[in-house]
């Protein structure tokens, strides 16, 4: 079978340095195309000449390209939803970083322009074998009946970027917040019963650049979430039962980087290191195999949907000051 043929949307973009080598690796996937915004055309080149792909100048002019199958897109926040319904409507696949959308709303608009064609959100993590592990462990049971999730996620960055723009959905909600409650919501499986989240923005940014969430789930369950732009490094996750917890050290590990988990329950602690893996590698490799089955991918839209409604509701309750209740 011929590879599937991507084009990528923001070849200038920081993530597309990442993520679009990962595509051109994984088998049967080949970045055949690629663009940046009008004029941007001498760097698309530069970006495009190890895949050998096509430049094409501006994001119209690739969804028109009948040779591609499937759009990476890799823009700011507030344009990742105009862009997946018109590649949507171009008849392409599509895998959009996160956050796909901004509002719960806006993934019901794609949902339903989707039709038959493919679309994931890019929750990297979810992909790496060390992830596939903990899902395991889980769900084995050792660790007892889920209690609480604490998660963090935190790396200092310098203002000035579009992380801090309000206009293009910056912040650290949902820039690095959002892979934090993301832990939540899979582990639990569930919407929380309600959320609330308190804000700093250091400097006097416009945006929130460090947030405390925690998310009520009921019956004694709960998430507790720090994130920021202030502090860090900060990469890690626990999902505490009731005879034992699992512990991930490196939560969103890099592809260089030994991955580590550590089980303790009532009969004694353990660790399991996992080698080192390309998470955009392997959601390449799995985006690319639910396109070719027609199944849905790991990361579906109705979990798309819940987190959006969740960083709804969390940005709800910073600017307020009180919980929001979702249930």
């Amino acid at each position: 079978m011929s590879d599937l043929r991507w084009g990528v949307l923001g070849s200038t973009a920081s993530i597309s340095r990442q993520v679009a080598p990962a595509i051109h690796r994984a088998p049967g996937n080949a970045v055949t195309a690629v663009a940046g915004r009008p004029g941007r055309v001498e760097a698309s080149t530069v970006f495009a000449e190890p895949f050998g792909a096509r430049v094409h100048d501006g994001f119209d002019a690739l969804l028109a390209d009948e040779d591609v199958d499937v759009v990476y897109i890799a823009l700011p926040n507030t344009e990742h939803v105009p862009w997946t319904l018109r590649a949507l409507d171009a008849g392409k696949h599509v895998l959009c970083e996160k956050p796909m959308a901004l509002s719960a709303a806006d993934v019901d608009r794609i949902a339903a322009a989707a039709g038959d064609r493919t679309v994931m959100e890019a929750y990297m993590y979810r992909f790496h074998p060390q992830q596939r592990r903990v899902v395991e462990l889980l769900a084995g049971g050792e660790i007892g009946d889920l209690r609480v999730v604490r998660a963090a996620f935190a790396h200092p960055m310098h203002p000035g970027g579009i992380q801090y723009d309000p206009a293009l959905g910056g912040g650290a909600t949902w820039d690095v917040g959002c892979y934090g409650f993301d832990v939540a919501l899979w582990a639990f499986d569930r919407t929380p019963d309600s959320v609330r989240a308190r804000w700093h923005a250091e400097g006097g940014a416009a945006v929130d650049t460090t947030g405390v969430a925690v998310l009520d789930f009921g019956a004694g369950r709960s998430a507790l979430v720090d994130y920021s732009f202030d502090y860090g490094p900060r990469s890690r996750y626990e999902l505490q039962g009731t005879r034992g917890s699992i512990s991930v050290r490196n939560a969103w590990a890099y592809s260089d980087e030994e991955c580590v988990i550590t089980i303790a329950t009532l009969d004694g602690t353990r660790e399991e290191v996992l080698p080192a893996a390309d998470p955009y590698q392997h959601q390449a490799e799995a985006f690319g195999a639910a396109v070719r089955t027609g199944t849905a991918p790991l990361v579906s839209l109705a979990d798309s949907r819940r987190t959006a409604r969740v960083g709804e509701a969390l940005v709800e309750s910073a600017r307020t000051g009180v919980d929001v209740r979702l249930s």
